[in-house]
């Protein structure tokens, strides 16, 4: 069904925020609001600017009186040094949002950040929205007035309502080449006559799954909706509390569990599992009875998924064209990619030590000889791919079966 969730282009909400120390310790984020609307913005314009973190933390917030100016509107933010973020800026009128940007990415570090002219959009909030992710798609359903929408790589899609033998099914007015099967958190899309992959409601950034562990002796801190679940000493000690707030503090996010006496340190560093050699987003560090454990943190899958990797070396041969050569991790286990020639589609697992991909299929184009021959290679190399690792200069190394050898290489375009 439909939900009615608090408005995700609504008026910014603070939230609990901690003191992040001396001003010294603080960064600069600067950057200026405009439009492409060459007017001045009505005496009641205000703009909000903000800076989210992870696990849905307010790293820093502005308020700017922008009624009568001309844009460009220039902000500045102080955030919390060596913790990455995005920015999202809405200008409302009359308490009403009418243009926006979100989603711009600053990287960690201590260093000022300037963000140059951040270009907003007109918006029209949806109403009883429900953001979906399907691969790496956003998508969201709602209603604009009495009619029903489909949001979707920025276009609103009309909508009407059809028979279902269980949950909600829409389809676009005057074709089926879109429709929308909604079944509670999760949804069937398809779009344009394409099916995406399996589509799931998204968790408000606060609420979603994250799991941290280490080894000798064993422990686990998971958060789930609402609960936190602690194990040490392989299963000897267990509780379950209220899930904390994330603490923002420099470098670090903080949830103190004082009911047990343990405090949870998440830092944005890179971490490998000290039997298994498995990397993990982040480096994590447990206080629990007096002692401090150490361990990982995060799912190994967000260092593969979010955008294209472009292949850049193939078991040490000379490549053809690299700029065609890509990989795609897809939220639900799938990879998506080109060979040069044809495009490529599979499965991939991830297991506590490596990665594997299953069979893969491809287009059947014919291609000139040298790059069918490059195609079969790093087809070949896929097949043998049994672990992964990522470079402190963000480099993805898919690696054989001895998890050193490396296989194939693979930057961020």
């Amino acid at each position: 069904m439909i939900r009615s969730p608090a408005l995700a282009l609504g008026v910014v909400v603070a939230l609990g925020v901690s003191s992040f120390g001396q001003a010294g310790e603080m960064r600069a984020v600067t950057g200026a609001l405009t439009h492409t609307q060459e007017i001045a913005l009505p005496p009641d314009a205000r703009a909000n600017v903000r800076a989210e973190g992870r696990f849905g933390v307010t790293l820093g917030k502005v308020e700017i009186e922008t009624g009568g100016h001309q844009m460009p509107r220039g902000f500045a933010l102080d955030v919390p040094p060596g913790l990455s973020g995005t920015i999202r800026a809405l200008i409302e009128v009359n308490g009403a949002p009418r243009w926006i940007v979100e989603g711009v990415a600053f990287d960690a570090g201590t260093e000022p950040v300037d963000l140059g002219n951040l270009v907003l959009e007109p918006v029209t909030p949806l109403a009883f929205a429900t953001k979906f992710l399907c691969g790496d798609t956003p998508v969201s359903v709602g209603f604009l007035g009495d009619e029903a929408m489909l949001r979707a790589e920025g276009h609103d899609i009309a909508m009407t309502q059809v028979p279902a033998a269980s949950g909600a099914r829409y389809e676009a007015v005057g074709t089926p080449d879109t429709s929308v099967w909604n079944k509670g958190d999760a949804a069937m899309i398809r779009l344009n006559g394409q099916d995406l992959p399996e589509c799931r409601a998204t968790l408000p950034p606060a609420e979603r799954p994250y799991r941290a562990r280490g080894n000798e002796p064993g422990w686990q801190v998971s958060f789930a909706t609402g609960i936190a679940t602690i194990e040490a000493d392989y299963g000897a000690i267990s509780h379950e509390v209220p899930r904390p707030d994330a603490r923002a503090m420099p470098g670090t996010y903080e949830f103190a569990m004082p009911e047990i006496g343990a405090l949870l340190r998440i830092e944005e560093r890179l971490c490998h599992d000290d039997m298994t050699g498995m990397p993990y987003p982040d480096t994590a560090q447990l206080a629990l009875d007096g002692r401090v454990l150490r361990g990982c943190g995060g799912d190994p899958a967000d260092l593969l998924t979010g955008g294209t990797w472009q292949i850049t070396a193939l078991d040490g041969a000379a490549l053809i064209e690299p700029e065609r050569l890509s990989l795609n991790f897809l939220n639900a286990g799938r990879v998506a990619g080109s060979s040069g020639c044809n495009r490529i589609i599979g499965g991939f697992t991830l297991t506590g030590e490596g990665l594997q991909f299953g069979p893969m299929a491809s287009t059947m184009m014919a291609c000139p000889d040298p790059l069918m021959e490059q195609e079969r290679r790093i087809l070949d190399a896929m097949e043998q791919v049994a672990a992964f690792d990522v470079d402190a200069d963000g480099t993805l190394r898919l690696l054989g079966e001895d998890h050193r050898t490396t296989l194939i290489e693979a930057v961020r375009p």
